[in-house]
């Protein structure tokens, strides 16, 4: 299953409320050919965007028509047509609402982009545009059907990433009691409220679409779309779809989210807390090394300290332990060679009682000596 919603940031990331209430008709366009053409792209540079600003949405824009298309199961079978504008005084005068740093204009299908408060986030906002457009020709004559919430739901939806923390600030929505019904969701994005319940109307119409394809898989959209375009309301085609209304898919899911427990938000490992650890299983590693060599380093020490007396001890007991085993090679008996020393009498010595009966037995691996 694909994860596909993140909270729409208050200020930075409100993107296009106002994306069917835009004028209708096409906007001037300062130049009769585009700065930069892609496969299903035109774009043109305006109010002192530059031509590799308008590259760089391209780009963007290629990469958001296969996610989009792929999720919505529609393509647009001509190109879009994307004005890029450099300031945001440009993107304002064309009509577009002060909060807003992207809208589509209908019929026309017009995309426009604010470059210069868009910036952090342009991906997103190319792609939210974007499927606003996928959605229009989708639909087609029945777009004015379509609720505001299930439109913006989709577009952010589609655009970004849904994450644990979006997860339970949705949660802290529903249980403060702050969650909107359907038509409140659509009066949200009419413009009846501030900015923070249109940043929270964002939050909860991606969370609605969601759970809707949570609970009925991803291609649920593309399918209501279809249905959408054959029925006469947007009602009809969700039972149509999924058998439920659209007063029923909201109270579901607003029992789901009530019925979760309240939880910290340990979705994710901040940076430094992931540093730290790091840092600390290095040390304790190294730590560990460290024991282990010195550890070594007095084991060779002790044999290092053998007396000439012990060693002959050692000879005799690892030959007496040979006949006895009726082994007639050669006795292994430590001797120095170039600082090394032979651990298989050491083992002898230390771990016999004497008479040679309970030696382990020998190995010739040679151990290093300081």
């Amino acid at each position: 299953m694909r994860l596909g919603v993140v909270t729409v940031a208050a200020g930075a990331m409100l993107l296009s409320a106002a994306a069917l209430a835009a004028a209708r008709s096409p906007a001037p366009v300062s130049s009769d050919r585009p700065t930069d053409t892609t496969k299903h792209f035109l774009i043109y540079a305006q109010a002192g965007a530059t031509p590799r600003q308008a590259q760089q949405v391209g780009k963007l824009a290629e990469r958001a028509f296969e996610r989009v298309t792929a999720n919505l199961g529609h393509a647009p079978a001509q190109p879009v047509v994307i004005l890029a504008y450099g300031r945001p005084a440009g993107f304002v005068g064309e009509g577009a609402p002060p909060h807003a740093i992207g809208t589509v204009t209908t019929p026309s299908n017009l995309v426009r982009i604010d470059l210069w408060r868009s910036q952090d986030d342009l991906y997103q906002v190319v792609a939210h545009e974007f499927a606003h457009v996928v959605v229009a020709r989708a639909l087609r004559s029945r777009l004015e059907r379509c609720p505001l919430w299930f439109n913006e739901g989709v577009a952010t939806w589609v655009s970004q990433r849904w994450t644990p923390d979006d997860e339970a600030e949705v949660r802290d929505l529903v249980q403060a009691g702050r969650a909107l019904t359907p038509p409140g969701l659509d009066a949200a994005f009419g413009g009846s409220g501030g900015d923070s319940d249109l940043r929270a109307a964002y939050l909860q119409s991606a969370a609605m679409v969601e759970y809707l394809t949570r609970a009925a898989g991803t291609e649920t959209i593309a399918r209501l779309l279809d249905a959408m375009r054959r029925s006469r309301d947007f009602d009809a085609a969700l039972r149509q779809t999924v058998g439920l209304t659209e007063g029923q898919l909201y109270r579901r899911w607003l029992a789901a989210n009530r019925g979760r427990q309240q939880s910290p938000r340990w979705g994710r490992i901040s940076p430094e807390l992931a540093l730290f650890s790091a840092a600390a299983v290095l040390c304790i590693v190294a730590g560990l090394r460290m024991w282990r060599r010195r550890r070594g380093d007095r084991r060779d020490d002790d044999a290092e300290r053998l007396t000439p007396e012990e060693i002959e001890r050692a000879r005799e007991i690892e030959g007496y332990r040979r006949r006895r085993l009726g082994d007639d090679r050669r006795a292994t008996i430590p001797r120095r060679r170039d600082g090394w020393l032979t651990s298989g009498a050491v083992g002898v010595l230390l771990d016999g009682d004497g008479d040679g009966h309970a030696a382990r037995p020998v190995s010739n691996s040679p151990t290093r000596g300081t």
